[in-house]
């Protein structure tokens, strides 16, 4: 990502970043919430549905997904089941203590079916 900053003086200031795209930073989420306290599993978890939910997001994340190999595949759909089907009810609160409160069941089911049909091989 390049950002362009144009100073009152005028001056320009060109900063180059790389960034995470929209995948990858899924199946790193998916992976991570495990180890974090409730605060951080709520964030993780929000941040996945707010990219499966965004359309500027979605078709990205899901071809991305769709193109790891068939081991990386399988553990995404493992830990989409975990936190998005076994564990819904605990991910739900945990995102709505973390200010997702317009999320619902239907979002989350929503989520595992789309990760999860990526997943398959």
């Amino acid at each position: 990502m390049t950002i362009e900053v144009l100073r009152a003086s005028g001056d320009r200031i060109t900063v180059t970043t790389p960034v995470a795209e929209p995948g990858p930073l899924i199946a790193m989420k998916l992976q991570s919430v495990m180890n974090r306290s409730a605060d951080k599993q709520g964030t993780d978890l929000l941040d996945i549905v707010y990219l499966m939910l965004d359309e500027s997001t979605r078709r990205a994340a899901l071809a991305q997904i769709r193109s790891v190999d068939a081991a990386t595949a399988q553990d995404i759909a493992l830990h989409v089941d975990l936190w998005f089907t076994r564990k819904r009810p605990q991910s739900l609160q945990r995102i709505h203590a973390v200010g997702g409160r317009d999320i619902t069941t239907d979002d989350l089911d929503l989520v595992a079916e789309l990760v999860t049909d990526a997943t398959q091989r």
